[in-house]
């Protein structure tokens, strides 16, 4: 029988000899994790009987290795260990393939014990794996726990591994945006990082925690809520401008009306007075006398601007153009729509003072018809004709944008009479 001694120097012993020494490694690597995580008492003594089995087949080994290279201290050995070596090489083999199997067993047990129990390695590990940084370190700044992600981050932003805290909070807070107790940074890459910082009490020992989490996609959506509001002030600002420019526009509108009412009706109160002065006989005195009372109240303060109600409108600016020596010839139905009534006074009033004051005549006349789904005034006089285009200011000018403001058109002919010619929707 082959014994252990035979085999010295050959391929075998060196095999048996490897073999041992990583059983021995593995033996205690698995002993000490064991030990370490607390395990059962079932657990701990296989583990430990796996590399007591290991130490000793490793010893004899060792031994016999150095009674093969030296021979003449085979008297230094004691019989019971010159017996081991007479054994048959194969026991050892033997021995090794049992320590083999109770070491698989302990790496099972062991592996089987970190997934269902919590672990100082199964901690690490899964703060390793989180997706936010995370660090714990004295309050002097010495580092007790940093996870991969937070040490990443520190590179990206100061360009060294994460060594102390209190040195990369103040580099964070230099190179980020300060928001409260937090900093906003950003890194080269282009992701945004929030990170915060407290102080953590444990068995009456004071920590601080370093946490950092992604914010990217939060302060991106943040960045265009804040483009669109500053868009949105901005055409508040426009708007509140275009509305202040509209308010500006009505109140010169309304007071150009006013202006060019006021104007016309004194226009014809001076008329209907120089009409008066050159034919007393023909003009109603006491027209003349309440018109210009009238007037001069208003003028002064103490009245109204003297308009006329819608009823009796067109009747009075027919009075009036008696009064200044223009009679008005109307031919056809008067209008009808309240819109048209007030449009149609203004205009015999405004041709009625030009006839008398311009074209130096006395007799007006006003043409209504219905054409096309339109109303039409056509007004002519028997004076002089324009010497040139007629210039539209004043009472014209004020007749034209009540004319368009009502969704109708005006028209003025200067040659070879002059002709005015208002077309209105007939609903009005």
């Amino acid at each position: 029988m082959t014994t252990l001694r035979m085999i010295g120097g050959t391929f075998g012993w060196y095999t048996v000899g490897l073999l041992s020494v990583i059983l021995m490694i593995g033996s205690l690597a698995a002993l000490i994790e064991t030990f370490w995580a607390r395990q059962s008492a079932r657990a701990r003594l296989r583990v430990t009987l796996c590399a007591l089995l290991a130490f000793a087949v490793m010893i004899v080994l060792l031994d016999n290795a150095v009674l093969l290279g030296k021979p003449h201290l085979k008297a230094d050995f004691m019989s019971f260990q010159i017996w081991l070596f007479e054994l048959p090489w194969l026991l050892y083999a033997a021995m090794e393939l049992l320590v083999a199997c109770l070491l698989l067993l302990c790496l099972r047990s062991n592996r089987r014990f970190r997934c269902a129990h919590l672990t100082v390695d199964s901690i690490r590990e899964t703060v390793n794996l989180l997706p936010e940084g995370i660090a714990v370190s004295t309050q002097d700044g010495t580092v007790l726990l940093a996870n991969l992600k937070m040490h990443d981050l520190c590179r990206a932003l100061t360009g060294s591994a994460l060594s102390d805290t209190g040195r990369f909070w103040k580099d964070a807070s230099a190179s980020g945006e300060v928001q409260g107790e937090s900093i906003l940074c950003r890194v080269p890459e282009g992701s945004v990082w929030l990170l915060s910082k407290k102080q953590l009490t444990v068995d009456g020992q004071t920590y601080d925690q370093i946490t950092a989490a992604e914010v990217t996609e939060r302060y991106r959506i943040i960045e265009d809520l804040e483009e669109k509001n500053e868009h949105l002030q901005d055409l508040q600002r426009r708007m509140k401008a275009v509305s202040d420019l509209s308010g500006d526009m009505f109140v010169a509108q309304e007071e150009m009306a006013a202006r060019s009412a006021l104007h016309n009706q004194l226009g014809q109160v001076l008329l209907m007075g120089r009409r008066y002065l050159e034919h007393p006989e023909e003009t109603d005195a006491r027209l003349v006398y309440m018109t210009t009372r009238q007037m001069n109240a208003f003028l002064l303060g103490d009245a109204e601007r003297p308009d006329r109600d819608e009823e009796n409108e067109i009747r009075h600016t027919l009075a009036l153009a008696r009064s200044i020596g223009v009679r008005v010839d109307v031919r056809g139905p008067a209008p009808k729509g309240e819109t048209a009534r007030r449009i149609f006074a203004h205009m015999i009033q405004e041709c009625a003072a030009n006839t008398a004051k311009h074209a130096e005549g006395d007799t007006m006349t006003v043409t209504v018809t219905e054409e096309g789904g339109e109303t039409c005034f056509r007004v002519s006089n028997n004076g002089k004709p324009p010497k040139g285009n007629v210039q539209e200011s004043g009472g014209l000018l004020s007749l034209r944008h009540s004319v368009e403001a009502a969704g109708g058109r005006m028209e003025v002919q200067s040659q070879p009479t002059f002709q005015l010619t208002i077309y209105l929707p007939s609903a009005q």
